[in-house]
């Protein structure tokens, strides 16, 4: 079995990752034909499912030790890892994810403000959180005021009886050949 095979089974056995991988499975439909940043990508198991369906996947994360492991382990030819937020700077995506990102972040505020310029007009950005990270709901509802975006989609996956992992899809100049599966 290939290394990047034996690392999603590994993933698909434990309940955490595995709602993790959910967020990405539910939103790999919808991004056929198109580019995806995957921002805080982790060592890069998400970018690998999600490149199976979109035109193209730029995962970001600060962390060059887990960019180093995801680029042996999970390349593609669609896939440019990075560890440089600079590297960012001029390009435009139809998907932004965010999963499991913000609340690691000590300014997520800071994040949030610069997102959007990296957005195509009619793109969608998409957050999971843990539930126990609820104090997060407020901080993207203002963002999402602030910056006129709209909640296109918000949903649970279960992951105890007292936690789950929550998702917010939001939208601006909405393009309505987007669709959400869920």
């Amino acid at each position: 079995m290939q290394e990047s095979e034996q690392y999603l089974e590994l993933i698909r056995r434990d309940p955490f990752l595995r709602a993790m991988l959910a967020s990405y499975e539910n939103v790999a439909g919808s991004t056929a034909g198109k580019d995806v940043l995957d921002y805080g990508c982790g060592y890069g198991w998400g970018s690998y499912l999600l490149s199976c369906h979109c035109r193209r996947v730029t995962a970001y994360d600060p962390d060059q030790e887990r960019i180093e492991f995801a680029s042996r382990v999970f390349s593609r030819k669609n896939i440019h890892f990075i560890s440089e937020e600079a590297c960012l700077s001029g390009k435009y995506y139809d998907l932004i994810c965010l999963f499991m990102v913000l609340h690691n972040i000590r300014d997520c505020e800071d994040i949030l403000i610069h997102l959007p310029g990296y957005l195509n007009p009619g793109g969608m950005i998409m957050f999971s959180y843990k539930s126990t990270y609820r104090a997060l709901v407020p901080v993207l509802d203002q963002w999402a005021c602030d910056c006129g975006f709209t909640l296109a989609h918000s949903s649970q996956s279960y992951l105890s009886d007292e936690e789950s992992v929550e998702e917010r899809c939001y939208y601006k100049n909405r393009d309505e050949e987007w669709f959400y599966a869920l």
